[in-house]
C-alpha cells in the first residue's frame, strides 16, 4: 500500500473548499490504489482511493484535531 502524507493548512474558506469532519478511522475507504496519512498524529484518513476525487476537501482528523488536504498536482495550478 503506497501512503502519501497529507499536507497541513488553516482553516478554509467555507466560500471555496468543503470542510470534511472524519468520525472515524479511516475515512473514507476506497478500491484506488493510495491511502493518505495525517501529517501530525499519521493516522490513515483516507485508504485505498483515488486522488482525482478528493479535490478541494480539507480533512479533519478525529485523532489529532489536525487540518489537512492533498497536495496540489505538480504542474497543474489549483482552478479557482
Amino acid at each position: 500500500m503506497n501512503i502519501q502524507p497529507l499536507e497541513p493548512v488553516d482553516l478554509p474558506d467555507p466560500r471555496t473548499t468543503t470542510l470534511f469532519e472524519i468520525s472515524g478511522i479511516p475515512g473514507i475507504s476506497g478500491y484506488g490504489e493510495l491511502s493518505y496519512k495525517c501529517p501530525s498524529c499519521k493516522a490513515i484518513l483516507l485508504k485505498n482511493i483515488y486522488a482525482v476525487h478528493m479535490t478541494r476537501i480539507v480533512f479533519r482528523c478525529p485523532s489529532c484535531g489536525g487540518l489537512s488536504r492533498m497536495q496540489p498536482a505538480v504542474g497543474k495550478p489549483e482552478s479557482p
